[in-house]
């Protein structure tokens, strides 16, 4: 422990992980590292000089400033073949090309070689692929806020895409908003733990005996509404299932192993901190546009005069909608997720005990559970579909 008084930081229940500190810090004093359960924290160092920057730029200590309501739009990119390969409408492609064909840097999370979820930055088109489509592991930030600040020095044009508390980390860093700059907020559900994830891939190649080399979170199939989990392995082989299906899946959508901060989201509202807002629009009436709602439509919040400039001159098809349709069937536009009951339990399990048996433990395909009043009981049943019985990672 440093023998001098650490500055003051977000509570840890409340530290979003954003590393607005470590990327603001002139002293390079703030590591981000991570934690039993597999998050980055801010670690203060004996380099530290105590100047207090990092707290006047944490954005969970400082209070945004209120905007409008937004526009609200269903929102899709007509080429099907970059729709297949987003996980809403494709619209973010859109974006992105627009800022590449104009000489900037888009920045966004991707998969790594090793799949660890980073953010990184892409100057051409010919290297768009890899930060398309929604990732639901928390990525890791790096010096990405001290990149973005590079090129905009330079009088590049910039496009940023993250969680909302992300975006909301980088203008606390650069404690402005330049004009060059164009920030993408996603509509999150919360994000998992790295830690998590980085032992289900290792089981995946202890399984299969095999690296995976590639991983798509949601990815589609041609008019199916099931977003799909899918894995290839250095030998071409796949592992392809539902993604409310697979065991990332089954504890994401559960909130087991979400970060805390997470359950007590400030950005769950529609008072959104990026210059857009991109999810998926569900809840859209069965009789819009039904050929397009098989390739996916996207939620389209339109924030800022900045962002609405932009929108308007993109090839994009849109038709215009309620906020009020669009808060009916998000929930990450009202209220964060709760956190689960067993959330305690799956740690303490994850902190202790070999991963395989927390995997039967935790993620397996539960159909339903019923309490047994007379005997305060809790019966659990296990009802598997035809794929679900063959072991998990041994599908092809």
């Amino acid at each position: 422990m440093p023998n001098f008084e650490l500055p003051q930081l977000a509570p840890r229940d409340r530290c979003t992980g954003c590393s607005a500190c470590a990327n603001g810090c002139p002293k390079n004093a703030i590591h981000m590292l991570p934690d039993r359960e597999g998050f980055r924290y801010p670690t203060v160092t004996d380099a530290c000089v105590q100047c207090g920057h990092c707290t006047h730029i944490c954005p969970v200590l400082k209070q945004r400033e209120k905007r409008s309501a937004p526009a609200v739009f269903a929102a899709w990119n007509p080429d099907r073949e970059t729709r297949m390969s987003s996980t809403s409408g494709g619209v973010f492609a859109l974006l992105a090309d627009y800022v590449l064909e104009s000489g900037g840097v888009v920045f966004g999370a991707a998969v790594d070689e090793d799949l660890h979820v980073r953010h990184v930055a892409v100057r051409t088109v010919s290297e768009l692929a890899p930060l398309l489509g929604s990732k639901p592991i928390q990525s890791e930030i790096g010096d990405a806020y001290e990149r973005v600040r590079h090129h905009l020095d330079r009088g590049r044009r910039v496009l940023f895409s993250g969680t909302p508390c992300q975006v909301d980390g980088l203008y606390r860093y650069l404690g402005e908003y330049p004009e060059n700059l164009l920030t993408v907020d996603v509509l999150c559900r919360g994000v998992s733990s790295p830690g998590v994830w980085d032992h289900l891939v290792r089981s995946m190649a202890y399984v299969k005996r095999k690296r995976p080399v590639a991983v798509s979170f949601y990815g589609k199939l041609s008019g199916a509404r099931d977003r799909r989990f899918r894995v290839r392995f250095e030998d071409g082989s796949h592992f392809d299932a539902p993604y409310d299906k697979s065991e990332l899946g089954r504890g994401h959508r559960r909130g087991l192993f979400l970060r805390t901060s997470c359950h007590t989201c400030p950005y769950t509202s529609a008072d959104r901190p990026g210059d857009l807002t991109l999810g998926q629009f569900r809840g859209l009436p069965k009789d819009f546009y039904p050929d397009e709602q098989k390739q996916g439509i996207s939620l389209l919040l339109v924030n800022t005069a900045k962002g609405a400039q932009t929108v308007d001159v993109l090839p994009l098809k849109k038709e215009l909608r309620t906020l009020e349709e669009a808060m009916a069937a998000n929930p990450a536009l009202s209220a964060p997720v709760p956190a689960p009951a067993e959330r305690t339990a799956f740690f303490n399990a994850f902190a202790q005990q070999p991963f395989q048996q927390v995997r039967n433990r935790f993620l397996a395909p539960l159909a339903y559970q019923v309490r047994d009043r007379s005997k305060g009981l809790r019966k659990l049943f296990v009802k598997k579909t035809k794929e679900e019985k063959r072991p998990l990672w041994k599908k092809r």
